[in-house]
């Protein structure tokens, strides 16, 4: 348990730090601050200063790999796998995770703040619903968050983490990157929903190193063999 509780700390830090971030940001929307009108002007005009057709076909077609549907389907079947392989304290660790965090969190902080979308005349997609935080965002940092941390926690050899890392992240930053080219989300929506899942994933994570025992034993309990717990 010591050992567990110590794997656990360092991601509540983190995952702290999150969500004080995502909560400055939300409140600043809220009381509307004067630097989010500035920031979300200036990132969007990096953003969309170089939209071009062919550009535009490939964003709409990537950004789709974000979506709560998407990433839902990929929970399903990341939950069925672990449950084939008997590791079922990490599908449900996993699977709560997507659902809490990566959906209806993010559907209850929307109608919460209710922040209107940018003007649709400069849509590139059709949406609907509120802006804040992006469901795309969060939604995508909660599941390749989830999976890349897992992968992460798996792999034995340093430069394996890194490279996970920087692949499982950099795609969710060009999520969001694409939520703002496609003119649907402020910048600071997709920030937002950046912090909000990070916080998620990390939160999520050290809940299940001190939990995950006890889940294991009440698995046992009733007599459903698991495979999530290596020393």
């Amino acid at each position: 348990m010591n050992t567990n509780r110590k794997k656990a700390t360092p991601l509540f830090v983190i995952g702290g730090f999150c969500l004080i971030l995502f909560i400055t940001i939300a409140s600043a929307i809220a009381t509307e601050s004067n630097w989010v009108a500035r920031f979300d002007l200036s990132w969007i005009e990096k953003i969309r200063g170089g939209i071009q057709p062919d550009k535009t076909a490939i964003v709409k077609f990537l950004t789709t790999l974000g979506s709560a549907e998407t990433t839902i389907i990929l929970t399903i079947v990341v939950v069925l796998i672990l449950f084939f392989l008997r590791k079922f304290v990490v599908g449900l660790w996993f699977g709560g995770t997507m659902l809490v965090c990566g959906v209806v969190l993010n559907l209850v902080l929307k109608s919460l703040v209710g922040r209107t979308r940018p003007a649709s005349v400069n849509w590139l997609v059709s949406e609907s619903g509120f802006s804040f935080p992006s469901g795309h965002a969060t939604a995508t940092a909660v599941f390749y968050g989830l999976a890349a941390m897992f992968l992460i926690f798996t792999v034995p050899k340093m430069w394996q983490k890194i490279v996970i890392g920087i692949i499982g992240y950099g795609f969710i930053l060009f999520v969001m990157y694409t939520r703002v080219y496609l003119g649907v989300h402020f910048p600071t929506d997709v920030l937002g929903g950046f912090f909000l899942g990070t916080a998620s994933v990390f939160i999520s994570l050290g809940v299940y190193f001190l939990v995950r025992k006890p889940l294991h034993n009440l698995l046992v309990k009733w007599r459903i063999k698991d495979k999530s717990i290596t020393e």
